[in-house]
């Protein structure tokens, strides 16, 4: 089984879809034995696939441990390709490998984390929309299997590669993503104020919002209400802590952030935030927001009821079908109207029950079932 592991090993940006690669190679490599192996393999423009190691810390490295030796992958039939990674930019590149290898014998499959730049190319970079339809273009040519990452991206899917020309679509699956934060080679470190943080977080009653600062996301809109409340209410204790890094497209939302009135009294920015302090955070929040526009899953509002707090979700359809009736909702994102259902939440929020938390799925059984929809092990 090849893995393609080709942006993660250059660049970690620690963000979702590095974390589900993190985790699923993880579980893949230690879930290998007779009936498979797994190989994870990398490509760039300069060279085609070839070999990579996982170590135990989970970093990756080129195989032979020298940046100036390649080892080149050698496919045979019934090998198993997965595009693990999202590699938009160079998968068009090697689509003269993938057609090859699936003429000798291998099955190409990809993840699919979600196709939001297609349909709101507003909220990204300007190159994104088009190395996503040229990606895309080759999913439907070169791919035999899409593994989406919930229903709903795969109903986006389906209906873009139908709305792309007749021929016979790969097979569209999905894939529940994990909430064990800790299987998925988390990052750690406490940064050297976290004495102050932990003080600040015991006197507040702590609203939380995790993601990068870019356009789709609703911090503007979260901001909003909250600057409501705290205008009506002055002493109140109601404070909101921003885990995310800077984005794109946003730079008047990240100066009004840092020069904000409340900015070191009600509300924090934490723009670079290790894994180990995001774990303590989830658990001494008064809940997390998730006020984003769109989204393929949602994995920090899973991780975070997995680890005790409540979740505020916008009322969108992936995060009914991620929370359904465990998470709260607001549809109104009027400053007047979501504060008003932000303190209400607040003030009568409960901390997920343990029955529930239990029955969330891990990163084991997300590699299970990806396994068994690429006919890796035996029913």
């Amino acid at each position: 089984m090849l893995v393609d592991v080709s942006v993660i090993i250059s660049h970690d940006a620690r963000t979702g879809i590095q974390r589900v690669v993190r985790a699923l190679l993880g579980q893949l490599v230690e879930s290998a034995g007779p009936r498979f192996t797994v190989q994870p393999v990398f490509a760039s423009r300069d060279h085609g696939y070839c070999r990579a190691v996982l170590t135990e810390d989970g970093r990756l490295d080129n195989a032979s441990g020298k940046s100036d030796v390649l080892q080149p992958v050698a496919v045979r039939r019934g090998d198993v390709f997965l595009g693990l990674d999202l590699a938009a930019h160079l998968v068009p590149h090697l689509e003269g490998d993938l057609a090859r290898w699936r003429r000798e014998g291998v099955q190409v499959c990809f993840l699919v984390y979600d196709l939001l730049p297609l349909h709101h190319p507003e909220w990204f970079p300007r190159p994104t929309a088009r190395k996503i339809d040229r990606w895309l273009e080759v999913l439907r040519r070169q791919a035999d299997q899409c593994i989406c990452i919930s229903n709903v991206v795969a109903g986006d899917l389906s209906r873009e590669l139908s709305a792309r020309g007749s021929g016979s679509l790969p097979k569209i699956t999905t894939l529940p993503l994990g909430s064990d934060l800790t299987a998925s080679y988390p990052s750690l470190g406490m940064p050297i104020d976290v004495g102050s943080l932990r003080s600040w977080m015991q006197r507040h009653r702590v609203v939380l919002s995790v993601g990068t600062v870019e356009p789709r996301k609703g911090h503007q809109e979260l901001l909003a209400a909250l600057e409501k409340h705290w205008i009506e209410v002055p002493a109140d204790d109601v404070a909101l802590l921003i885990v995310g890094r800077p984005g794109w497209k946003t730079e008047a939302l990240q100066e009004r952030i840092r020069s904000h009135p409340e900015n070191g009294k009600r509300l924090l920015w934490l723009g670079a935030a290790s894994d180990e302090l995001l774990l303590e955070t989830y658990a001494g929040v008064a809940g997390l927001v998730a006020a984003s526009h769109a989204e393929g899953f949602g994995l920090p509002l899973i991780e975070a009821f997995a680890h005790g707090a409540p979740v505020l979700a916008r009322d969108i359809p992936v995060f009914r079908e991620i929370g359904g009736p465990h998470f709260d909702y607001f549809d109104d994102d009027a400053p007047a109207a979501f504060n008003a259902r932000l303190q209400a939440w607040i003030r009568n929020n409960k901390r997920p029950p343990e029955q529930v938390v239990a029955a969330l799925p891990r990163w084991a059984d997300s590699a299970k079932v990806l396994m068994r929809e690429l006919n890796l092990v035996v029913e």
